[in-house]
């Protein structure tokens, strides 16, 4: 790893630290973005992070952040996201390598199918994308008793806009799941449009379904800043030592 690299490693750890302890350093959404297939939807993320400074002590900019998968600012944010409603190309082998060093010290990626269709281009894209990353890693359901379903609001069921596959799923590195997939277009409940108003209906089950899939969002968030970080900025201390990073 170049030094470059390692210092973006430590930038990542030490934003991690510093949000899981409610210091100054202010919690925002990096939203990866790619040629094609993949959307922004900034208004969601800025609803989410109002919704965290209302009702938990996470200090956040409302305001998300467009990244290339291989741009190093991308270390910068902790918390990042990929949304989606179609198809996406391969990435190159710089941004693979980076996002296999992002997620494995402490990033966390919230992948969501904005398109809610099981198998569509865009989930085909997203398995085939996360295989790649993780070839002995594979994308399993998380059990209903997966703590991202109780790490701030205890919830029974995973919704967004939709509730059709009932289920999240994640990649699991360690004791951490860094990686957590939503098939029901999560964002899409919590969209907005400029004038203040929801951007789209949830289905079946209207406000109530739409306030239990920010609940979902919050859970995310504090399950991803709640990990255990020390043991990142241990691996990478032994990995110095060992002569395997400058």
């Amino acid at each position: 790893m170049t030094r470059r690299g390692l210092l973006a490693l430590a930038a990542l750890l030490a934003a991690r630290r510093a949000l899981a302890f409610g210091e100054a350093s202010q919690l925002d959404v990096a939203e990866i973005q790619l040629e094609r297939g993949t959307i922004s939807r900034p208004n969601a993320w800025t609803r989410l992070l109002f919704e965290l400074i209302q009702t938990t002590s996470v200090e956040c900019n409302p305001r998300s952040v467009a990244v290339a998968p291989d741009d190093p600012e991308l270390f910068a944010h902790p918390f990042a996201v990929l949304v989606g409603d179609g198809a996406f190309p391969a990435l190159s082998e710089r941004a693979r390598a980076q996002l296999v060093r992002y997620l494995s010290y402490g990033g966390f990626l919230l992948v969501d199918d904005a398109s809610g269709e099981a198998q569509g281009p865009f989930d085909q894209s997203v398995r085939a994308l996360l295989a790649s990353l993780f070839p002995t890693r594979p994308l399993a359901v998380l059990s209903s008793d997966h703590s991202v379903y109780r790490s701030f609001f205890l919830l029974k069921e995973p919704v967004g806009r939709l509730a059709a596959r009932g289920v999240l799923e994640g990649i699991q590195l360690g004791s951490m799941h860094p990686v957590i997939y939503s098939g029901d277009d999560l964002s899409g409940a919590l969209d907005r449009r400029e004038d203040g108003l929801d951007r789209f209906a949830c289905n079946p089950g209207g406000e109530l379904q739409r306030r239990e899939a920010i609940k979902l969002a919050v859970n995310v968030v504090m399950y991803a800043l709640t990990s255990n970080y020390k043991h990142d900025q241990a691996h990478v201390r032994a990995l110095m030592d060992q002569g395997r990073i400058e």
